[in-house]
């Protein structure tokens, strides 16, 4: 009876392929938002900017002084004028000419297991599908993420330590 409750629970909990299914189909279909509750199991996916929570979030902080709603206003023209800025940095990067290791998820990226330890793949190394290429940190679970296809790396995307969307291009490979 024992093995059939853990085979209950194992059933009802989703694995890291299944969660990534879940993300391809919510960027095919522009899906914001999934979320998933079972006999104690919780998944909660977002994609993208969650400008709902941040107004309910902005909506219950304090207000200090009648000079507090100001700079609130001001917020959005701030993050308006930081958009382009934003959005010209990834343009200085020319695009990967080859196929790409993209990331599958939400995280910061990181080349190698720990600072000053070897990186997992340098410019040059040959990578199979197996090939541990870099670790993303999502949620404080380091993930190591696997090549998933055969090449040579031409050029990492990434700079180690900062944050990655999913599908960014991490590296990219020889044509």
């Amino acid at each position: 009876m024992d093995e059939t409750k853990s085979n209950d629970k194992e059933a009802t909990a989703l694995d890291l392929k299944q969660i990534k299914q879940i993300v391809t189909l919510m960027a095919e279909n522009d899906l914001s938002y999934f979320h998933f509750e079972n006999q104690g199991s919780k998944v909660e996916l977002r994609r993208g900017s969650d400008f709902q929570a941040a107004k309910e979030l902005l909506r219950h902080l304090p207000m200090a002084s009648a000079a507090a709603p100001v700079s609130m206003a001001a917020a959005p023209v701030a993050l308006s004028a930081g958009a382009p800025a934003a959005a010209a940095a990834p343009s200085a990067v020319s695009e990967p000419a080859g196929p790409t290791i993209n990331s599958p998820m939400v995280g910061t990226f990181y080349r190698s297991a720990a600072p000053g330890e070897k990186a997992f793949a340098s410019i040059g190394d040959s990578v199979d599908e197996n090939s541990n290429v870099c670790i993303i940190e999502a949620m404080k679970v380091m993930n190591e993420i696997k090549a998933e296809i055969r090449g040579t790396i031409a050029r990492v995307l990434v700079e180690d330590g900062k944050p990655v969307q999913y599908g960014q291009p991490l590296f990219e490979l020889k044509a």
